[in-house]
């Protein structure tokens, strides 16, 4: 799309009716009325506050490229601005706001931005308290600050230049960030995108007390800079557009290629299938990757070389109860780059409805939402692990419950358990055993697990572990892994001796090639407990049996641990992880079985 077609009339949108008769109804180039279909992508990760408000994004973006009184004439139009500008619309176009505004040149004046943030945006955003996104954007030139504690500003088109003192000419940094800051106290997830010179300035704020850049389940409200306060922004080198924006926007779609970002379903044969127009695209993951680009990105005509200046993000607010960050959503080509096997499903799939690991009303179609979907996360450790600190695991506010493998086979056991189990119930960590399975009786196997993990109805319902690896072979079921069906029968004898004497369903814990070989359906009645080592290919497993907890890494980084530890997601709400905690019922089964066929 050419830059002069753009904003041509056809390209406008409707505009709300108390702006109909004003000179800024032709400045929306998306508006959709109340009540219309949102995303539900952003639907999801919007927490339910119970007010019964729908969930609204707003857009603001505000491009200069023409400066006519500038005494350099070199800077009297910034081309990569207007290169910038038909990619930044359709980008906000596809991203699911309910209402884009895009002030440009001459009409980006200072009375313009202060109408809109002021008397349009802020009473909008305060309508839908805590249930609005809202993101400003601002392309052009940047004021630096007359000193080194002044903020500088936003350039706006009648400046005559870095000398210019007329405030009407420029836009405040501080006074940018204070209105900001008003909408962000009233909306869920507030972002600033600045690409240009000098535009760390917004950043006054001090705080040690740190910020979340990536999680969406929680109010956010940040800003990224394309320089710090005192430095240059560049111009991308190819000349099609500010580095900055150029970036960003290559950024999102490298980050929605990452496929665990997607949602993935598997039916009963086990192929993994991805749901397009599922994964988001969370703030860290963006400046992360444009920061590395960043890195070897030389400035021409430097000697000696310079490299693109990295990005500043910050809060905008110092509020703790801001923990979350703004995502925008992936493109659907960018999705589909994605490395998946099975098919591709359409967004029109999105309207099937899960209980987290299952279609509704069909368990054997599993369901795997990216791992932030997931409220109830927990972790499982061994003695090789290092000695934990449970306490600080417990107040690290990542886990709500804890396995330790208390014992393997008939005569291996971890004489640690009893202490870690003590110290958890202190910090009111739901804990739990884990029994590696082998060839050994069941009677046996059980007897010493008992030893290790004496029964307490306290205790997470235990799991027995299939070590069942095709790739790595399976050294605690070598006497046996030729005969299959003997397995089948040991491990099914292992699980109603467990039940006996713990007084609640074990749950299993396998691979998808334990699953494949030897559970298949024939062990429905019990929780399954996922096994996805790898994310080379997307998970998936056979069988008609949603997973009851997802093992989505082995070496996430967790307070209290020494080492590395596996962590996991469990499939619903806390009070079906109470459920399942209290009896080790297959929560996730039942959830997903339609009233008739239970």
């Amino acid at each position: 799309m050419g830059f002069s077609l753009a904003y041509s009339s056809a390209a406008l949108a409707d505009c709300p009716n108390a702006l109909a008769n004003t000179p800024y109804c032709d400045k929306f180039i998306v508006y959709k009325p109340p009540g219309s279909p949102v995303d539900k992508r952003i639907k999801s990760y919007i927490r339910d506050d119970n007010s019964g408000l729908e969930v609204r994004s707003f857009a603001f973006l505000v491009s200069v490229s023409e400066y006519p009184n500038f005494s350099d004439e070199k800077e009297r139009v910034l081309k990569s601005v207007q290169a910038d500008l038909p990619n930044i619309t359709e980008f906000l176009k596809s991203q699911g706001f309910d209402e884009v505004v895009v002030l440009k040149d001459k009409d980006a004046t200072k009375d313009a931005i202060n109408y809109f943030l002021e008397q349009y945006f802020l009473p909008e955003v305060s309508d839908y308290h805590r249930r609005a996104r809202f993101l400003f954007m601002y392309d052009g030139h940047g004021a630096e600050g007359q000193s080194q504690d002044d903020a500088g500003a936003l350039a706006l088109a009648l400046t005559t230049g870095d000398s210019d003192m007329d405030p009407s000419h420029s836009y405040s940094l501080d006074d940018l960030q204070s209105r900001l800051r008003k909408i962000s106290n009233q909306a869920y997830h507030t972002l600033a995108l600045i690409g240009s010179c000098y535009s760390g300035g917004i950043f006054p704020i001090v705080t040690n007390k740190g910020a979340n850049f990536s999680y969406p389940r929680e109010p956010g409200s940040h800003a990224v800079t394309a320089a710090k306060a005192h430095e240059l922004a560049r111009g991308a080198v190819d000349g099609k557009g500010t580095v900055f924006f150029e970036e960003l926007l290559k950024a999102i779609d490298k980050s929605a290629i990452d496929a665990n970002g997607a949602q993935f379903i598997s039916g009963k044969e086990g192929a993994p299938q991805k749901v397009l127009g599922t994964t988001i695209v969370r703030l860290g993951q963006v400046v992360e990757a444009m920061n590395i680009d960043l890195e070897d990105l030389e400035i021409p005509d430097t000697d000696p070389t310079e490299y693109g200046p990295q990005l500043r993000i910050g809060s905008l607010v110092s509020d703790e109860s801001f923990n979350g960050a703004f995502f925008f959503l992936a493109p659907i080509e960018a999705e589909k780059q994605a490395s998946s096997k099975g098919y591709e499903l359409p967004p029109e799939a999105l309207d099937f409805q899960t209980t987290g690991s299952a279609i509704i009303g069909q368990p054997s179609v599993k369901v795997f939402s990216p791992p932030e979907d997931y409220s109830v996360r927990g972790a499982n450790f061994s003695s090789i692990d290092g000695v934990p600190k449970i306490d600080a695991a417990a107040k690290s506010g990542a886990l709500n419950f804890l396995y330790e493998r208390a014992s393997v086979g008939s005569d291996q056991t971890d004489n640690s358990f009893p202490r870690y189990r003590a110290d958890a119930a202190k910090a009111e960590l739901p804990f739990g055993a884990i029994h590696v399975f082998d060839c050994s009786p069941a009677e046996s196997q059980v007897k010493n697990l008992v030893q290790a993990a004496p029964p307490d109805q306290a205790m997470l319902p235990v799991t027995v572990d299939l070590e069942w690896y095709k790739e790595s072979g399976s050294p605690t079921l070598e006497a046996c892994a030729s005969d299959h069906d003997s397995v089948r029968a040991n491990l099914n004898a292992l699980l109603g001796r467990v039940q006996e004497a713990y007084g609640k369903q074990p749950i299993i814990y396998a691979s998808r090639q334990g699953i494949g070989d030897i559970l298949q359906s024939d062990f429905s009645q019990y929780p399954l407990w996922y096994a996805e080592r790898s994310h080379e290919d997307p998970p998936g497993y056979p069988g008609d049996n949603p997973w009851t907890i997802w093992q989505i890494t082995k070496d996430v980084k967790l307070d209290g641990f020494e080492k590395p530890v596996d962590y996991n997601v469990f499939f619903g709400t806390q009070a079906q992880f109470k459920v399942f905690a209290a009896t080790g019922q297959n929560a996730s089964r039942e959830a997903a079985l339609l009233p008739e066929k239970k």
